[in-house]
């Protein structure tokens, strides 16, 4: 067999070296062509899930209160002479103390009691967050930790419970569909006391914890022109608090303004 002239013999070796450094850049090229459709695949599921519940929602809305009202309100401010509306890092004093079980770091939630609702209680508007700093046997002082409304001397404090934000996607509604099997309620109250909200505002329906409804269930809203005229819907929202009557809810999306007196019903 002819031994391969030393010119040939020279250019397989040299296409044998480029054949071994494209195969890194191919194999680079493939992983990053992986990657960018994985970071694809991930934007799909983000855009496909976002915060349902969002920590405002949760800490500075609103809910219906009913029975006798919390025992530990805001009694004076640092401040008091020269501002009406506390805010952030202020201190103020509140009439409960050492004797009555409090602890210096306690976080509470500030709430303003608000207009009645009837036989559903008394609008109960979550204004912020504060924790307490200094106690006396039967008095104390707390730091306003973040205000999300108007705090101000006379409200009142109650536990604050920890709670998670809620991912999710927004399960839409039909206009004309058969009719879904869950609990029907009323909405009984509009944020701000509206005439009409739309998507990304609150308010209270008529059912709560009683008639099963949980946290992050979604319901799809109705109205009804005529009762010789079938229903239709025209939003969707989701709960962002329960109470054993009533529950506080969220629009997520709404093809019609919605208005007090609407019906809901659970998916």
């Amino acid at each position: 067999m002819r031994k391969p002239s030393p010119g040939v013999q020279a250019l397989s070796i040299a296409v044998a070296g480029l054949v071994l450094a494209v195969m890194p850049a191919l194999a680079l090229t493939n992983s990053s062509n992986q990657e960018a459709r994985h970071q694809i695949e991930r934007a799909k599921i983000y855009r496909e899930a976002y915060p349902l519940i969002s920590e405002t929602d949760l800490y500075c809305s609103f809910y219906a209160h009913q029975g006798e009202l919390p025992d530990l309100r805001i009694v004076a401010a640092e401040k008091g002479e020269e501002k009406i509306l506390l805010s952030d890092n202020d201190l103020c004093f509140i009439n409960k103390g050492k004797n009555d079980g409090l602890e210096i770091g306690q976080v509470f939630i500030i709430i303003e009691i608000g207009q009645s609702l009837g036989e559903h209680g008394s609008l109960a508007l979550k204004q912020g967050r504060g924790h307490i700093v200094f106690l006396e046997d039967n008095r104390g002082v707390a730091r306003i930790e973040k205000a999300c409304g108007r705090v101000m001397v006379g409200d009142f404090l109650v536990p604050f419970e920890e709670k998670e934000s809620l991912l999710g996607k927004d399960l839409g509604f039909e206009a004309f569909a058969e009719g879904e099997p869950g609990a029907v309620g009323t909405i009984i109250y509009l944020q701000g006391d509206y005439n009409q909200i739309g998507p990304g505002h609150w308010g209270i329906i008529d059912i709560g914890e009683s008639s099963g409804a949980m946290v992050g269930q979604q319901m799809t809203i109705y109205k009804q022109e005529r009762e010789d005229l079938p229903r239709m819907a025209i939003g969707n929202l989701v709960i962002i608090d329960t109470r054993p009557t009533t529950a506080t809810v969220k629009i997520l999306s709404a093809s019609d303004s919605v208005r007090k007196g609407l019906k809901v019903q659970a998916k």
